[in-house]
């Protein structure tokens, strides 16, 4: 019943009983009456609401707490029957339907794309849960009022989303970038492309003439460690690219840990990640030769993933009666505690240093592909070697370099697309020093110490297509580098650099 026709019926009653005709008591008695019923209206208004206000915020804290459970389970799985499990489960716990009622339609849960440069929503692999819960009569559950009801006001409808995103930092959009807890240097003349993104938790220095493009990215906790370079007139693009973030980057000692766990020990979640691509050779005879199994009956039990133990001895033996080709689908571990403990100690691929077999041309070029190699060893990579597709870590901890590369050496695809199934792992509890060329395409390189890029021969632009690096220490960057990013790499072989947070898609 509307206030006007309440007003109204009550003062017929009073009228129609003669109570007021003759006294003006009759009329303080009628305001009165009014004013009791306008306090009510106030009060109701004060009570309802105040209702309408609590309601909204559980369901604003609901929201959150669903779309959260949503992009967690969708960032560990990447199943959205799971992700979509973890929503309902969570808007259960915090509004349970015996007592709230149904709060969701078909529709209001939504396995999403956000993009942080146009912060809307788009068509792609999904990266953000969106979730939205209600009081509404689409779901038979609107908000009652109480003293309201005498205006006419029966019910209160209401919704509420949350959208959670799981990215990289900032307004990055791809997983490749330049991340260390020491500085970043970048000396001149390099180019930083759309979507790539530079970090340091210390200093990035940029001395002059770094271009960096539309929708580039170049963060540090505090931008006065920039010391007046992070303007467009030293570094073009500079000034749209900049913003400060304080990263919490992972200790990489403990992720190349964690990394080894899970290629070597059950359960192997990783582990069948990482061979996906990479099938078990036919022939696994070169084992036998090389005193690595003892029969065909070993050789035929090893199956992709297998973990496959040889001292350097062996692994040079392998290398030789293979002409540089390991036996793909395995993991290779190698010892070389007995070769002692100098920096020297290391193992070779594509160099005429530690070639066993004295008849290999010394051009012969050798290709590591479709494996794992696991070694307390440096690495010696030389002139003609060529690494595709395969995972290098190097355990080795020492003051010098545990990855040496001549200028010549390729890893990744030699083409430089973005193809993500011919990128290259590069992992070491020590620094490591390499020529440009190591670092020209899918390749991600992981180290426990410093990274130094050697310059290219010459004066020409080296160009980089889905390279990224992760270091504990700091990264030096020579000039004449081209920077661009690939397709979004989602390995559990990557550093953990993706942030969980709320987002308002427009």
């Amino acid at each position: 019943m509307r206030l006007r026709t309440l007003l109204s019926a009550v003062s017929a009653q009073a009228f129609k009983h003669g109570g007021f005709r003759a006294s003006e008591a009759g009329g303080i008695t009628t305001l009165s009456l009014f004013g009791v019923l306008g306090c009510c209206m106030i009060a109701g208004v004060a009570v309802d609401v105040s209702n309408l206000y609590r309601n909204k915020e559980h369901l604003t804290l609901t929201a959150d707490a669903a779309s959260f459970a949503g992009i967690v389970k969708l960032a560990q799985t990447n199943s959205t029957s799971q992700a979509q499990a973890a929503v309902a489960a969570a808007i259960e716990k915090n509004m349970p339907v015996k007592t709230f009622g149904k709060v969701t339609t078909a529709t209001d849960v939504q396995m999403v794309r956000y993009d942080p440069m146009t912060k809307k929503v788009v068509a792609g692999t999904p990266n953000a849960v969106k979730v939205t819960v209600r009081r509404d009569d689409s779901v038979g559950n609107p908000i009652k009022t109480g003293l309201l009801r005498l205006a006419g006001f029966d019910e209160f409808e209401t919704s509420v989303s949350s959208v959670a995103y799981y990215g990289q930092p900032g307004r990055c959009q791809s997983s490749d970038g330049i991340y260390a807890k020491g500085q970043v240097t970048i000396t001149s003349g390099n180019w930083i492309g759309p979507s790539y993104c530079v970090h340091s938790q210390t200093a990035v220095w940029l001395p002059q003439q770094n271009t960096f493009a539309a929708g580039s990215g170049v963060s540090m906790p505090s931008l006065a460690a920039c010391k007046g370079k992070c303007v467009d007139s030293a570094n073009p693009g500079i000034e749209k690219a900049k913003f400060e973030m304080n990263l919490n980057l992972p200790k990489v000692a403990d992720h190349i840990t964690a990394v080894i766990n899970g290629l070597t020990q059950s359960p192997f979640p990783l582990r069948d990640q990482v061979f996906a691509n990479k099938p078990r050779a036919a022939d696994l005879s070169a084992l036998t030769t090389a005193k690595i199994t003892k029969n065909k009956s070993q050789e035929n039990a090893l199956i992709r993933g297998s973990v496959v133990t040889l001292t350097a001895a062996q692994y040079n033996d392998l290398m030789s009666i293979t002409n540089g080709l390991l036996p793909s689908g395995l993991v290779y571990q190698v010892d070389c505690r007995n070769n002692g403990n100098s920096p020297a100690t290391s193992i070779s691929i594509g160099g005429s240093k530690n070639r066993k077999n004295a008849s290999l041309a010394s051009t012969t070029i050798e290709t590591v592909k479709g494996v794992v190699v696991i070694a307390d060893c440096s690495f010696d990579v030389g002139p003609y070697a060529r690494v595709d597709n395969s995972v290098m870590i190097s355990t080795r901890v020492s003051s010098s370099s545990s990855i040496n590369s001549e200028e010549g050496a390729v890893v990744g695809d030699p083409a430089k697309n973005c193809n993500i199934d011919r990128k290259v792992y590069v992992l070491t509890q020590s620094g490591f020093s390499v020529n440009s060329n190591f670092t020209a395409s899918n390749v991600a390189m992981i180290s426990n110490g410093n990274i130094n890029v050697a310059a290219s021969s010459g004066s020409s632009t080296t160009t980089h297509n889905g390279t990224s690096f992760h270091s504990e220490g700091s990264i030096q960057i020579p000039a004449n580098h081209t920077f661009n990013s690939c397709a979004e790499d989602n390995s559990l072989l990557l550093p953990t650099i993706k942030t969980f947070k709320y987002v308002m898609p427009s």
